[in-house]
């Protein structure tokens, strides 16, 4: 069932990889001759040797691990940077001596390897960032729906307060069982968190539980946004000083290619707050040798630990988890399966009828309204299926007799011979009985005469021959047409099963791709473009001018609708994602940003189904 698979849409940090590392397999990076050698002479040969010369195995290996056609995953880089890094251990331990050739040779290619491996790391760390934000701003969007009705802040306040009731507890150790005859519910102070005040536990003791409520809510929305926001203006920072090797193409030097690096570790460094490293402080040292560690030490520590402090911010201000939200409805699910099991118990035989009922009506369809339609259309396009049994002998017969009975009559009573029964005989072939109905009508005048010595019975008998023969080559017509458009009414009998199958089909399409998840994918797509409009109205009207934050903003609101691609057709999916990429384009003006939000509400409506 090739309809229920679907392909996820790429987010924007994949996307901007491979327009940057497709830009960086376009650089014509190379050792300028000047640095190989001094001489004017000398430099000619050192530089058709250097172009002549193959790099060392093992980076060989590696450049093309990296240069794979599909993303490189985050392990394979680790797992490149460490056999290279064990590699140029191995190699200093042995002390292998190099040509200046083979060494310039070898820094075009560990280069490139660097280029490709930070330009990577950026992508991971934009990615990480990017998920972690859309998180924050799941939580967000969560704790602000509760808010917007009272209703929304009595529910948490319901479901929380099992737990509530819980930490104010004293310790297990001060319940002895003297102590629980004096034991007292903990006062409404305890059950909500002070304010940051001096006089918070007056405040709130004298503050309703919907208002306590509210502001722990407001709390909990207020430290994700700020979280949310800081890791928004990272990601800005990351978008607009990200990897830029298109503007390097017409560039040679591999100077120009290390300063790239600088700088984009640089940004990696500031996003990630670390401190810059000497190593890559200058362009002189900047190899894999030194560079490695610092490489992985990114990869497998710092970045994770940035998705590790956003675990431990969610831990305490994301929504309450599944139990917690679910235990009131689940205090009925004893008694509702005890209703319905007892139910099934008391009608078990009927039950057991309706889905043997259920069970024939499915394979009733299946067998009666799919196969063996399908069967017949099969049996049609091998030979041709039934028709009438009509043959074309049997009406040639008949015509024959008919013919042989109208000339008897003839020469009997109109005494024809010769030439006058052959005129006969071309009439009763074209049809034309009228020399019989003339005998018919003459002896209606005497019908019972007629009928017991004149030939008023025979040419009744004709007529009821004629009629016979009329009505086989009536059903001869009708098998040739039946035969000619057998093949229709098989596919026309198919035609309602297939409606069926189809409408089925593609509601299990939805369902699977989440297109009938109902207001949520609809709330989605509205808060999401609602939110992209609201950030290019209120930015400065230059796009170079908005700031990292926004930008960020509007990286993260645009990544919510790509997830809300992923449930679209895969005849919209691909200029709805064109859409999105016009928005994130930095080239494009606030101006033309807004127009494209005004196109994306005039062909896909506000619930994103394209129905305005």
């Amino acid at each position: 069932m090739s309809f229920l698979l679907h392909t996820t849409t790429p987010s924007y940090a994949s996307e901007q990889l491979s327009s940057h590392l497709s830009s960086l397999s376009t650089l014509p990076i190379s050792t300028p001759p000047s640095s190989l050698t001094a001489t004017t002479a000398t430099t000619a040969t050192t530089a058709t040797a250097a172009s002549s010369k193959k790099p060392n195995h093992k980076l060989e290996n590696a450049l093309n691990e990296l240069s794979s056609t599909k993303h490189v995953s985050k392990d394979k880089l680790i797992q490149v940077l460490q056999d290279l890094s064990a590699f140029h251990e191995q190699d200093g331990h042995v002390g292998t001596a190099q040509s200046e050739v083979e060494a310039a040779v070898d820094e075009e290619v560990e280069v490139e390897i660097l280029g490709r491996a930070i330009t990577i790391i950026w992508k991971e760390a934009l990615q990480v960032l990017l998920d972690n934000a859309l998180r924050l701003d799941e939580e967000r969007g969560w704790w602000e729906a509760s808010l917007n009705s009272r209703r929304g802040v009595g529910v948490y306040l319901l479901q929380t307060m099992p737990h509530r009731i819980y930490a104010a507890l004293p310790p297990r150790s001060k319940l002895s069982r003297p102590e629980l005859r004096s034991f007292k519910l903990p006062p409404r102070e305890l059950l909500f968190k002070p304010l940051r005040t001096k006089t918070s536990l007056t405040i709130t003791s004298i503050t309703s539980p919907y208002n306590l409520t509210r502001r722990e809510m407001l709390s909990s929305k207020n430290e994700l946004t700020q979280k949310r926001d800081e890791l928004a203006e990272k990601i800005g920072i990351l978008a607009s000083q990200g990897p830029k090797w298109q503007t390097h193409i017409n560039t040679s030097g591999v100077s120009d290619v290390k300063d790239e690096i600088e700088r984009i570790f640089s940004t990696l460094s500031k996003v990630l707050d670390l401190p810059t490293p000497a190593t890559l402080s200058s362009t002189k040292s900047l190899s894999i040798s030194s560079t490695s560690p610092i490489l992985l030490n990114l990869l497998q520590d710092q970045i994770p630990h940035q998705r590790s402090s956003i675990d431990s911010l969610l831990s305490v201000h994301s929504r309450p988890s599944p139990l917690t939200r679910l235990w009131f409805p689940l205090l009925f699910l004893p008694p509702t399966l005890y209703i319905v099991s007892s139910a099934i118990v008391r009608n078990k035989e009927w039950m057991k009828e309706q889905v043997k009922n259920a069970k024939e009506t499915v394979r009733g369809f299946f067998v009666s309204w799919v196969w063996e339609p399908l069967e017949g259309i099969a049996k049609t396009l091998r030979g041709g299926g039934e028709g009438l049994g009509v043959a074309p002998t049997t009406v040639k017969s008949d015509q024959e007799s008919l013919e042989r009975m109208v000339l008897d009559l003839g020469r009997d009573y109109y005494h024809l011979s010769g030439p006058e029964l052959d005129a006969l005989s071309v009439k009763i072939r074209s049809g034309d009985m009228e020399e019989v109905l003339r005998v018919y009508e003459k002896e209606l005048q005497s019908p019972v005469k007629n009928a017991l010595m004149g030939s008023l019975i025979r040419t009744l008998l004709i007529q009821v021959q004629k009629t016979k023969t009329d009505l086989s080559l009536s059903l001869l017509s009708l098998d040739h047409l039946l035969r000619s458009q057998q093949l229709t009414f098989a596919f026309v009998g198919l035609a309602p099963s297939l409606l069926v199958l189809y409408g089925l089909g593609g509601w299990l399409r939805g369902v699977w791709r989440g297109e009938k998840r109902g207001k949520g994918r609809k709330k989605q797509y509205f808060n999401g473009l609602r939110s992209i409009e609201r950030l290019l109205i209120t930015s400065p009207k230059a796009v170079d001018d908005m700031s990292d934050r926004d930008r960020g903003l509007l990286i993260i609101s645009v990544s919510n609708l790509r997830t809300f691609a992923t449930g679209l057709p895969g005849s919209s999916r691909e200029p709805f994602m064109d859409d999105l990429r016009m928005i994130e384009n930095p080239s494009l003006k606030r101006g033309d940003k807004l127009r494209v939000v005004e196109r994306i509400w005039r062909c896909w409506g506000v619930e994103g189904n394209r129905k305005v």
